[in-house]
């Protein structure tokens, strides 16, 4: 592929949420320029959802089932990415390259072991354009974690709003990137949406709680966020990464609750994981927190934390006209362009690579 300096970019984000897929076409040089061209978040189907979040892949033997799977979901992706393009009349000429995240359906860094669905050979011969994905691959093989793999785009935007403010990405799972005396750190500090959402399509059958409106109608229960505080993850140091089922045995527990009572203890949890993070000393100079990601709109947990921690300014990115539900989608056109320059993706202070690399692999489409 003819090496450029800016390059135009479809970035595809579907997270650990599983609710839906982000798109982002980007223009950008990987480092300090960023133009969005256009974006656009398209809500999975009730089915949909259901069929990604029913995927049980333990290990990576399920070569079959694998298989089956990323056929489907790859399917799926095709069909919102026509559908994006049909809507914002982009033709092949106009891009550069396809940059992919995949589905994130498993990930075991113990084991140098994480699957992301979405086949990009399929999506690269349907669409004719060239694709870049498997960018968290490299990293596990060297020692870390995986995730969160697309910080250095965190990085940006911190540089650019206020180097004194820690990001934390609400997805399926939190996620934050702050600057510490000048080390770029970031790492995974507990599940997010996940639990909420899980509880939610279980008693009401519904996607989310809007707005938090429900968890504000309920009472945490003491017991089970007592129980979460215990998990060896939170004696782990920075940083660290979770799959989306790591804690699956607290929603076991919270199902026993009263419907609101289960909402409002789930997101508690993830309270506590963001006071965990504010109280420790890297967040010692900080004085803001900007929220990206689906939870940000849970005004009960940011309101919640605004009353918690009144020294610290509580924001979301979309105060800095920027659009929260599609920062990962632009994130990921971003570091698609930073693995085609070989630049860093990840490094030790990020994921705990044992030393700074690039990454991700790209799958040319034969003209």
């Amino acid at each position: 592929m003819k090496k450029k300096k800016i390059y135009k970019v479809i970035g595809i984000m579907t997270g650990t949420s599983m609710d839906g897929i982000d798109i982002s076409f980007c223009s950008t040089d990987g480092l300090k320029k960023i133009k969005i061209l256009h974006e656009k978040s398209y809500n999975f189907s009730l089915i949909e959802q259901l069929f990604i979040k029913k995927i049980k892949i333990k290990n990576k033997k399920a070569k079959r089932l694998i298989e089956q799977n990323d056929l489907k979901i790859s399917k799926i992706i095709i069909s919102y990415l026509n559908k994006f393009l049909r809507e914002f009349e982009i033709t092949n000429k106009n891009v550069d390259f396809i940059s992919l995240s995949g589905q994130t359906i498993l990930h075991i860094p113990s084991e140098k072991f994480t699957l992301q669905l979405g086949n990009p050979k399929l999506i690269s011969k349907y669409f004719k354009l060239n694709v870049i994905s498997d960018f968290r691959i490299k990293d596990i093989l060297n020692g870390g974690q995986g995730a969160p793999i697309g910080a250095y785009y965190h990085k940006l935007l911190i540089q650019k709003i206020n180097p004194k403010s820690v990001i934390i990405n609400l997805g399926g799972v939190a996620n934050f990137s702050l600057i510490s005396k000048n080390k770029f750190i970031s790492s995974d500090i507990g599940p997010a949406n996940a639990i909420s959402d899980d509880l939610m399509f279980y008693f009401f059958k519904k996607k989310f709680d809007k707005n938090g409106k429900l968890a504000s109608l309920g009472n945490k229960d003491s017991k089970i966020i007592d129980l979460y505080k215990k998990n060896f993850f939170f004696k782990k140091k920075f940083p660290k990464s979770l799959d989306r089922n790591n804690f699956f045995y607290i929603f076991d527990r919270l199902k026993k609750l009263k419907p609101y009572d289960a909402i409002n203890t789930s997101v508690n949890l993830t309270i506590y994981s963001i006071l965990n993070l504010v109280n420790h000393k890297i967040c010692s100079d900080k004085n803001e927190i900007i929220f990206t990601g689906g939870g940000r709109k849970n005004k009960y947990l940011v309101n919640t934390l605004r009353g918690l921690k009144k020294d610290l300014k509580f924001s979301i990115i979309d105060d800095y006209k920027l659009n929260g539900d599609l920062i990962e989608a632009q994130m990921f056109a971003y570091i698609g362009v930073r693995s085609i320059k070989k630049l860093i993706l990840s490094s030790p202070n990020t994921t705990g690579v044992r030393k700074s690399l690039t990454g991700g692999k790209l799958y040319k489409f034969n003209f």
